[in-house]
């Protein structure tokens, strides 16, 4: 039965996890606060006979389930926080925020989660039911955007006996990329001072914003000197009390990016010294913590071609009329310009669009590639064989951390190319659990060389849950 058995079972949870994506959806939280999203996965998941243990190490909102014994043991990633600032009523083709400055599923967490739980559940069945052998694991991650939840969990040493991992993202085409993603770290940098009138007597105060505003000048003329690739994003969110009033205390927020983990930790290093200069050219006291580290991404060659067979193999989208009419109205807010410049990487033809909807599959990049984005997936990329991947939840070129993103993934739209992403990694851990089980090895071996002798790192021990 095999296949045909995942199908039946994705139909048989299909309506529940859809209303599941969108209930969550509908009430997005913040990292570490997903306690909504939480409580419904694991309750689902609870009733279905899967062991959920929660919560994992320092991450409260975060889970593991699992179902059968011994190896191979395969794990299906999952995350469920919102953005800030991304409100955006579903199904619309102009801005208009449920709530003005309030959280948004503008990065299809509400899926991404969702379709692992999907998976999950459908592969849980076909293993009952045909007496499969091994481990399977839903690991629900928290706090993906800028906060690294995976990063503790790494440190707790849940993947550690991972075989081998799969996970998914909501985008805008089905597609596996052999492409990486930079390392990352978010960093706060403080900086004390002296307060004194500024009008009355600024020669007795030691300005904190100066300090703050002089490392950004170093900053800045620092990244002429960083790797092609490597990025400094920052800003200032505590600037003083008032203007007449020299800055006793200033702070600023930097991310720092590289397409590998040493390059952006030699960054680090040298934006460290940048603070520290501005804190003796101001006489200023300067302190600094590290919120999150996220590893870049490990592409496995090996881990996508199995992935992407499975994502051949599931059943076709079919649209209604109105999702078809919303597709092309939304298509219709971009130009033409940005539909080619998304489609060129993907060897795409923008002639070969439906409703902005490449027509098959699609398997491109190489591991000499990175995006400029980050995530906390490269830290379980590091520790086990990690295949990831997308599928069309909102038309070309329509990208994450957009109010468009927003308003496609909390219609039927993102939930049916959810659907398609769950049947996908339930066919891609059938096989590995079955016919594919030796393809687990020479993945690792994979992974082996190209970490050419190196290892993931922990995040420091002192290191606890970043809440904005």
């Amino acid at each position: 039965m095999g296949k045909e058995s995942i199908k039946k079972n994705i139909a048989k949870h299909r309506a529940a996890l859809e209303k599941m994506a969108l209930d969550i959806w509908a009430k997005p939280e913040a990292g570490f606060r997903e306690f909504n999203a939480t409580k419904l996965q694991q309750d689902y998941l609870k009733g279905l006979g899967a062991k959920v243990t929660s919560p994992v190490d320092v991450v409260e909102t975060a889970f593991i389930a699992e179902y059968g014994s011994g190896h191979p043991i395969i794990g299906i990633l999952g995350e469920f926080d919102a953005l800030p600032g991304l409100s955006q009523k579903a199904g619309e083709t102009v801005q208009d925020p449920v709530t003005p400055g309030a959280y948004g599923h503008a990065c299809g967490h509400n899926l991404l989660g969702t379709a692992g739980v999907l998976a999950f559940s459908a592969l849980m069945d076909t293993m009952k039911e045909e007496n499969i052998p091994g481990t399977l694991r839903f690991y629900a991650c928290p706090a993906e955007e800028n906060l690294s939840g995976k990063s503790y969990m790494a440190r707790a040493g849940v993947f550690n006996d991972l075989d081998c991992c799969l996970t998914y993202h909501p985008s805008n085409v089905d597609a596996v990329s052999g492409g990486s993603n930079n390392a990352y770290e978010l960093m706060e940098f403080y900086f004390k001072g002296i307060p004194a009138h500024a009008g009355g007597a600024p020669w007795l105060g030691r300005s904190a914003l100066d300090a703050v505003e002089l490392m950004n000048v170093g900053a800045n003329y620092l990244r002429e000197h960083i790797i092609p690739g490597g990025r400094l994003h920052y800003i200032i969110f505590d600037g003083g009390e008032a203007p007449n009033i020299v800055p006793e205390h200033a702070a600023v927020r930097y991310s720092v990016r590289a397409p590998l983990m040493d390059e952006m930790q030699d960054i680090v290093r040298r934006l460290i010294l940048c603070a520290e200069g501005a804190a003796h050219m101001t006489e200023t006291k300067m302190t600094y913590s590290v919120k999150s580290i996220m590893h870049n991404m490990m592409p496995n060659y090996t881990m996508n071609e199995v992935m992407y067979e499975a994502l051949c193999e599931t059943d076709p989208v079919e649209y209604t009329d109105e999702e078809k009419k919303f597709l092309d109205n939304m298509v219709a807010v971009f130009s033409p310009e940005a539909i080619a410049s998304t489609c060129k990487p993907m060897g795409i033809d923008p002639k070969d669009l439906v409703h902005g909807i490449a027509p098959k599959p699609v398997l491109y990049g190489d591991k000499s590639q990175c995006s400029g984005g980050s995530t906390d997936v490269g830290d379980v990329s590091y520790i086990t064989p990690t295949a990831q991947f997308t599928t069309a939840c909102a038309p070309i070129p329509v990208s994450a951390h957009t109010w468009q993103s927003c308003s496609c993934y909390g219609t039927s739209v993102g939930t049916k190319g959810m659907v398609k992403a769950g049947e996908a990694m339930a066919l891609a851990g059938l096989a590995l659990f079955t016919d594919k089980k030796d393809v687990i090895e020479k993945a690792k071996e994979e992974l082996k060389a190209d970490l050419a002798g190196k290892s993931y790192t922990p995040v420091p021990d002192d290191m606890m849950p970043y809440y904005d």
